[in-house]
């Protein structure tokens, strides 16, 4: 598996406007659909993706955007923090294929966790901060992925950038 997400805590709205203006531009489609259907309305005839694939949805006064494509892993924390501004934000993902997992936690604009560990480059591995205790490898971010009860949404929109 490879779930990666990432959510601010900002209304939907706000949030797809913040993205927008973090990636320089407007997404090229906008799709309506259920979570089922998500990466079906990614792909093109050629079995392809449209490009930067987000299901995005909005649960408890966050927003989320669950990542389809894996476009937005390995983001520098410093464009990340520059996304989350002051708000609240959470990076977080796995891939057990090939060990990697990530996670980033910013509050009032400054970063309380940053975890990461990859098979691939050990030399990037990272775990600092306390904001999220109990982060001491990749499979805590994996239980952390799987257990945030945050994620999920039957209906959600697809932004393709």
């Amino acid at each position: 598996m490879n779930p990666s997400y990432f959510r601010i805590k900002l209304n939907i709205n706000d949030a797809i406007s913040k993205l927008c203006a973090w990636n320089d531009g407007t997404y090229k489609e906008k799709i309506e659909t259920r979570y089922s259907q998500a990466v079906r309305v990614c792909i093109d005839e050629k079995g392809q993706w449209k490009g930067q694939c987000l299901y995005v949805y909005e649960r408890d006064g966050w927003t989320i955007f669950e990542d389809l494509s894996g476009a937005y892993s390995f983001i520098e924390t410093d464009s990340w923090l520059e996304f989350a501004d002051n708000n609240e934000f959470l990076l977080a993902g796995y891939n057990d294929a090939i060990i990697y997992a990530e996670l980033l936690a910013i509050t009032d604009g400054k970063v309380t966790k940053h975890f990461l560990e990859c098979d691939d480059c050990p030399e990037e591995n990272v775990n600092e901060g306390e904001g999220i205790p109990d982060i001491e490898n990749w499979v805590d971010v994996a239980s952390y992925v799987d257990e945030d009860e945050l994620i999920y949404s039957e209906k959600g929109t697809v932004l393709i950038f």
